[in-house]
């Protein structure tokens, strides 16, 4: 019934050639999803309304009908508590003159009578329809006070129970609803079921561009919907059809990460090779295709057969490197279609992220002929597949051998490659990174499916520009999540700025606040820099699992004790007073003169920063067996004592073997900070050797909380979806 309410509606108002459906319209539609609401009775006169009053019983409200005002009260076209037949005559007028003043182009079409609501908490609630993301659901306090407030929250539409919950514990002034100073609360019950309905409503039905439900009382018991208004989309909601080729395109994409037969197409001696050097490694087969006869000896001499064409290649080629001129591009393409390439990567660039007619007419010929075919295409504009158990390079100093357990992906050909090139230097050990650029065919969520698959992934990390399938790029990111920690990068997050939208409910979901709930609610997580990211890597990949926000921690003096104590609960982390047994312990053997066993524990005239093995291991033994202590991180003092390690390198290797003892051992995440000091050098040696023993190592206390707030925000969302 209720479909076949809101789908009459809908059709009603599209034929009449509207897409703002009226107040009366729209409380018709959530009326029949069972929702609280009144439905108004419309009067064309004053004496409509009185007699419409005197039926519903007084007090009553009127406000203004009219298909060309969004905001009624900006118009002075809401009149409340209107008492008796004479306070409606009056409103009926004053609303009809404040049209006229406000909005003299507006078309009058008379008032809504509806019964005076009692006073209650006011929110508002709402969906939207996202370019990228679809249909959204927000909620807020403040009712038509929103924008001031500008407390909201949002989620990806539709959503259950706990999602609604976690929505409203979002909002900063949620404790209005929970009761605060002597006041009762809300029922957050009705709130949650009125977000359910609402969203599931805006999901199925893509005609629905956005709800507006504003404001919205809540009360002790159940809730009322004083006002509503819904907008369609310009043109009926279209399905967007699936690529019939994706699962052979994503058959062939794994092949391309493990190829037999790699073929690089028009590398030149002026590019160094540089496609031809990085394939050196290579453990399958490796051909060149070029017909220029002064660059053919070039490639002769770095060992690598040359063929004229690919017709001349009799193995089944997975994998192509394309680096000719874009006006070649098509060409190359269709030849590689023509002789059952599985996969092609397009270092070519010039095409529509120059923004020139030439190149979008080029990229779109690439989609056209690829989409007709199963090639798996990767780019334009982009460095390709990084493989290095396969010997697979995108970059000729990149590292070739085993292959790891980490998985990236950027739209950043730069990033990729900083990404793989500094990852050894953190501990980070690369299974398969891609540089996707302009994602033509093949999206994110296609190299996300293929990595998280991979039983030898641990961890996803990826830097994203934007998705053009945002739902399915969403639906990837939380099946993986579901499995692997996953961190997201976003380049450009705050550069649209926000949109112009008719509503309230729209025009308060900025680009920037969407994108924040599409990775929250898939259960990712965030970060800001290559920095950020190869930290937040390396813990995933390195630590065990991080149960909670309390960390134990441990300074050489007291000065650092303040600082890490500072930053590490700046970042939101919790640095909890230890067990009373963990105390009594620590009591028998440490040194309080110019120290403290507090947490943290100001611990360098106990361990001799960190050289008194017997002590060290006593306190992270206490740690360890701490139920109050989630995580440990230990500062390995550097300014007093690693310009030493440069003529005794026993000392710190020796402090090192047993702190990867007690990490190997330790059921808990383990990491230590090594400042880089005034001996940088003698520093990174340190870090290298620390890591070759596999531990966790940040260079400050800034850079570990950071990155153990990552981790702690991924490891409850994991919690709170309940894998």
């Amino acid at each position: 019934m209720a479909d076949s309410i809101v789908s009459s509606v809908i059709s009603s108002a599209r034929s009449s050639g509207r897409t703002v459906l009226t107040e009366i319209e729209s409380k018709r539609i959530l009326h029949s999803l069972g929702l609280p609401v009144v439905v108004p009775e419309a009067a064309a006169t004053a004496d409509d309304a009185v007699r419409a009053a005197s039926r519903i019983g007084f007090p009553v409200v009127l406000k203004v009908l009219s298909p060309d005002v969004s905001h009624k009260s900006d118009v002075g076209g809401v009149e409340l508590n209107l008492g008796d037949e004479a306070a409606v005559r009056g409103a009926f007028d004053r609303i009809r003159a404040n049209l006229a003043a406000k909005a003299r182009a507006a078309r009058f079409e008379g008032v809504a009578v509806q019964p005076m609501a009692r006073n209650g908490v006011e929110l508002i609630a709402g969906t939207f329809r996202d370019d990228r993301f679809g249909a959204m659901v927000m909620v807020g306090l403040g009712g038509v006070l929103v924008e001031v407030m500008k407390d909201t929250a949002l989620a990806l539409a539709p959503i259950g129970g706990r999602e609604a919950a976690a929505m409203l514990s979002r909002l900063r002034g949620g404790q209005i609803l929970r009761g605060v100073r002597g006041q009762p609360g809300v029922d957050i019950d009705a709130i949650v079921s009125l977000l359910e309905t609402v969203s599931g409503i805006a999901a199925t039905h893509p005609d629905i561009a956005e709800m507006d439900l504003n404001p919205v009382v809540a009360y002790e018991d159940g809730l009322a919907i004083l006002d509503a208004r819904i907008v369609l989309t310009a043109e009926p909601g279209m399905v967007t059809q699936p690529d019939p080729h994706r699962a052979a395109r994503l058959k062939n994409l794994e092949r391309a990460f493990n190829p037999r037969t790699v073929v690089v197409i028009g590398d030149k001696r002026m590019g160094g090779y540089m496609w031809l050097r990085a394939m050196a490694h290579l453990k399958g087969k490796l051909y060149s295709v070029q017909i220029d006869p002064n660059e053919i000896p070039g490639i002769e001499a770095l060992g690598v057969e040359n063929r004229k064409s690919l017709a001349e290649i009799t193995e089944p080629i997975d994998y192509a490197v394309s680096a000719v001129p874009r006006q070649i591009a098509p060409r190359i393409l269709k030849d590689c279609i023509a002789n059952h390439v599985g996969s092609i990567g397009f270092f070519t660039s010039g095409c529509s992220e120059t923004s020139e007619e030439l190149g979008i007419r080029l990229e779109n010929e690439l989609r056209d002929l690829a989409l007709n075919s199963e090639i798996a295409l990767v780019g334009p504009n982009c460095m390709g597949l990084y493989s290095p158990g396969a010997g697979l390079r995108n970059f000729p100093e990149e590292s070739v051998g085993e292959a790891g357990d980490v998985c990236f992906i950027s739209q950043s050909g730069t990033h990729t490659i900083n990404f793989c090139l500094q990852a050894p230097s953190h501990g980070i050990k690369v299974n398969k990174a891609a540089s996707i650029g302009n994602v033509l065919i093949l999206e994110a969520a296609d190299y996300i499916d293929l990595m998280a698959a991979d039983p030898a992934t641990r961890v996803i990390g990826m830097y994203i520009e934007g998705v053009r399938d945002g739902r399915r790029f969403f639906d990837s990111v939380r099946h993986a999540a579901e499995r692997h920690p996953v961190v997201i990068w976003k380049g450009g997050v705050t550069d649209a700025g926000a949109r112009a939208t008719f509503s309230h409910t729209g025009s308060l979901a900025t680009p920037e606040a969407t994108w924040r709930t599409v990775v929250r609610q898939s259960g990712a997580v965030e970060v800001a820099s290559l920095d950020a990211m190869l930290d937040a890597v390396e813990l995933f990949a390195r630590a065990k699992r991080l149960a909670g926000r309390r960390m134990g921690l441990v300074a050489m003096t007291g000065g650092q004790s303040v600082v890490i104590t500072d930053t590490f609960a700046t970042a939101g982390l919790e640095i909890p007073a230890l067990s009373d047994s963990s105390y009594d312990e620590l009591k028998t053997f440490f040194n309080i003169i110019g120290g403290s066993y507090r947490n943290p524990l100001d611990a360098g005239g106990t361990i001799g920063a960190g050289h008194h093995q017997g002590n060290l291991d006593r306190i992270l033994e206490i740690l360890e067996r701490d139920a109050v202590i989630d995580a440990i991180v230990l500062e390995v003092g550097t300014g007093l004592r690693a310009a030493r390690w440069a003529a005794h390198e026993d000392e710190i290797t020796g402090l090192l073997d047993k702190l990867a003892e007690f990490a190997n051992r330790s059921t808990k995440p383990f990491a230590i900070v090594m400042h880089p000091a005034h001996v940088e050098a003698i520093v990174a040696r340190g870090k290298e050797l620390a890591r070759a023993r596999g531990l966790v190592v940040f260079d400050s206390f800034e850079r570990a909380a950071a990155a153990f707030r990552t981790a702690s925000d991924y490891w409850a969302n994991r919690a709170r979806m309940g894998s």
